[in-house]
């Protein structure tokens, strides 16, 4: 059994194991790279036409506010309301 990489627009589209003739299995236009030896090849990961290489790692999520900083924001809106409400 064989792995291979499909390759679309430089990144991994999807892994596949098999033990037939992949250029016979498959429409030619499809980019196909023999990666059993690079048994971390996963999908997403890029393609330079050499190399693989993985994708970058997410940013972290931003923190979730403190219950005093949503309390302050909370402030600053009734403020905001308050003084539209008096321009009426």
């Amino acid at each position: 059994m064989r792995t291979y990489a499909r390759i679309q627009n430089g990144v991994v589209a999807e892994t596949l194991k098999t033990g037939s003739d992949i250029t016979k299995m498959f429409n030619p236009a499809l980019v196909w790279v023999d990666v059993t030896s690079q048994a971390q090849v996963r999908e997403g990961w890029h393609f330079d036409g050499t190399q693989f290489s993985p994708p970058a790692e997410p940013a972290p999520p931003a923190p979730m506010p403190t219950i005093g900083e949503l309390r302050a924001q909370l402030a600053a809106l009734d403020a905001k309301i308050a003084a539209l409400s008096g321009q009426k």
